[in-house]
């Protein structure tokens, strides 16, 4: 049930078995607790390579691989045109 109360957060996981990273949406009190989360998660196995930490579809934080490049908006990836709002 508390759960329900706390907010969701997005956190993709690059995992280098995967092409794509690994979305686990997982409750958490604040983004400091997410990214405490989405660091056991980089920890939890060698493969994992780095986590983005994000609310609602912001970017809050990026750790390991995902530290060192840019985020891509939405309507770049695959060249797609999606009429999402820049912003």
């Amino acid at each position: 049930m508390a759960d329900q109360l706390r907010p969701i957060f997005e956190i993709f996981l690059d995992d280098s078995r995967y092409a794509v990273p690994t979305l686990h949406l997982v409750p958490a009190d604040d983004a400091a607790a997410a990214r405490q989360i989405a660091q056991r998660l980089i920890e939890e196995s060698e493969h994992h390579l780095g986590a983005e930490i994000c609310f609602q579809g912001v970017r809050l934080a990026a750790l390991g691989a995902f530290a060192d490049r840019p985020r891509r908006r939405v309507d770049q990836v695959g060249g797609l045109k999606l009429g999402l709002d820049p912003a």
